[in-house]
């Protein structure tokens, strides 16, 4: 069992804050359970979940129909025209298995297709954003697919349907539903090309220009007739068949380049996790590359295992907070200077995971200031990336982070089927020596290739102690993904906070450029951020934040939490 400390030792239960987000009391975004547990954002994605596992399913099998209602219900966030990692640990065996079905550049991308594109419109939006070119090749069905075949006890046919009737028959939207579209509408209103760009979006998911009400019904129609189709005729409807002309129409109408040839190619692949411990008590299992989250991670707490975390911050909660900015500086540089796809690009992996290498970057750390990182090589606000967790009656665990990246991807939607098509192309170096929309800096590592796939931040992750899975986690966020993740684990196996407060504390967030410390709900005048500025870092006025979906495993009880400032619900029985 993880042990537990008093709340106050944990740097972030210093500071007093008011509850947070758009979920409603405890009550509706905390849940416990004997057998089985979904925590997602979405409480109809979790009913979905819930309902493939009362009925004897695995935790794959409610994994897939989770993700498919969530492309129902937070179509701004995931869905099927982008793609995920998935970590997926048995129970029986033991066995650790990653699925990588990330999105790749089509075989006609090239590495300066942006900075072409600029200059031919230099005035309009970034093609690296909106419009046709920022599309890469979906992966999500193909994903889903093969882990049910390898991995599942249901069909594709059965766990989908859940997603087909929520299509159908519509759901009530919510808080954060209508925040995004407010949100997208504005964007249109202020920028003509973005509404050109955006006009079956807008008709179709932000209710014909008008800004929805939390409770008004969304129906999707022409999403249901997609998902009805790959129902009925398997994942080739969407790769080969009907679904894959109209993407392929829609993308080349909106100025990209994809090709039949691109969808019909597509493969996920498996991958072996990182494997970390820390302070020798616990095993964490961590995304590897294409996602830098896992490296980031694990550098992190490499670096700070070198100070007596939690009696750091019963001293000083600010010391405990600059040690932990100091430390990501230090890995999210290496992640601008040195990830990619380690399919393309040769990526030190073991250098910088290594124990040795997080002992010479501790070195540098000064306790009494901020120093300046280098690399080796303002966020906008996101609403396009979703993760859940699974825990079946079996102890088998799914922790599995699906996106399109920003908020309605590239805003191309195919009509005939309700797709939004991804802007991931955007989390490549796509104009060199500038950064995307997250504000991050890229090196060559992770330029645009034929068939690559982007650097990405999605951060599932499974923490073992004495052997056995305790806690299941991940966000969404951009890069903060990577820095909420790390703190709500931290709050957890560190501060030994229970998982409702380890969720809903404050939270900082730091990407060495720019370099710039980001809150959420921290007061301006809080212990933690007066210790930081002392110490000479610059705190920003805009708030930032990631949204985390956990399950803390513990003997005999399942907790799960959908973090408050989405609006997500956890279901268990």
């Amino acid at each position: 069992m993880i042990r537990r400390m008093a709340l106050s030792a944990g740097w972030l239960a210093v500071a007093a804050c008011a509850p947070v987000g758009s979920g409603g009391d405890a009550r509706e975004w905390l849940a416990v359970g004997r057998q089985a547990m979904v925590a997602s954002d979405s409480v109809d994605a979790s009913r979905a979940g819930v309902e493939v596992l009362r009925a004897g399913g695995n935790a794959v099998d409610a994994a897939v129909a989770t993700s498919f209602a969530l492309a129902v219900t937070r179509p701004y966030s995931m869905g099927l025209g982008g793609g995920g990692f998935m970590m997926i640990r048995m129970a029986k065996t033991g066995e650790v298995f990653v699925l990588d079905y990330r999105e790749r550049a089509p075989a006609a991308a090239t590495a300066d297709m942006f900075v072409q594109a600029r200059a031919a419109n230099p005035q309009g939006p970034s093609p690296s954003e909106y419009g046709g070119l920022a599309a890469g090749v979906p992966g999500l069905v193909a994903g889903h697919a093969a882990v049910l075949e390898r991995l599942g006890t249901r069909t594709l046919s059965e766990v989908i349907e859940p997603a087909v009737a929520l299509a159908a028959d519509g759901f009530d939207v919510d808080r954060h539903y209508c925040s995004v579209a407010r949100e997208c509408l504005a964007d249109m209103r202020r920028e003509p090309a973005l509404a050109r760009i955006g006009a079956e979006l807008r008709k179709t998911y932000l209710f014909d220009g008008r800004e929805p009400r939390p409770g008004e019904r969304l129906r999707q129609p022409a999403l249901a007739r997609a998902l009805g189709l790959i129902r009925d005729r398997g994942p080739e409807a969407f790769y080969r068949g009907p679904i894959a002309r109209a993407i392929v129409e829609a993308n080349r109408a909106a100025g990209g380049v994809l090709a039949l040839e691109d969808l019909a190619g597509y493969r996920p692949t498996w991958r072996e996790p990182l494997r970390l411990r820390y302070r020798d008590r616990y095993e964490i299992l961590l995304m590897p590359p294409p996602s830098s989250g896992g490296i980031c991670i694990a550098e992190t707490l490499n670096i700070l295992e070198h100070w007596d975390l939690a009696g750091v911050a019963r001293r000083d909660p600010g010391l405990a907070a600059h040690l932990t900015i100091e430390a990501l500086k230090h890995a999210f540089a290496d992640r601008a200077g040195l990830l990619g796809d380690a399919d393309f690009a040769e990526v030190p992996v073991g250098r910088l995971i290594d124990k040795s290498f997080a002992r010479r970057l501790a070195a540098r750390i000064r306790e009494d200031r901020a120093i300046q990182v280098n690399a080796a090589g303002g966020p906008p606000r996101d609403a396009g990336t979703s993760h859940f967790s699974v825990v079946d009656r079996w102890g088998n665990v799914v922790a599995c982070t699906e996106t399109i990246n920003t908020s309605f991807g590239s805003w191309v939607m195919v009509p005939e089927y309700g797709i939004v098509l991804n802007n991931e192309m955007d989390d490549f170096t796509a104009e060199p020596g500038k950064p995307n929309a997250f504000g991050l800096r890229q090196s060559e590592a992770n330029a645009v290739a034929p068939g690559k796939r982007p650097l990405s931040s999605m951060s599932p992750t499974i923490v073992l102690r004495d052997g056995r899975p305790v806690l299941a986690l991940g966000a969404a966020g951009g890069p903060r993904i990577i820095t909420g993740t790390l703190q709500v684990m931290l709050n957890v196996i560190e501060y030994g906070q229970p998982l409702e407060r380890a969720i809903e504390q404050p939270r900082l967030h730091h990407q060495w450029m720019p370099d710039v410390v980001y809150r959420n709900q921290f007061a301006a005048d809080a212990p933690v951020i007066a210790g930081l500025r002392r110490r000479g870092h610059r705190i920003s006025a805009k708030r930032q934040d990631a949204v985390v979906q956990a399950i803390q495993i513990e003997p005999g009880r399942l907790i799960g939490a959908s973090d408050p400032r989405k609006g997500g619900q956890p279901l268990g029985y």
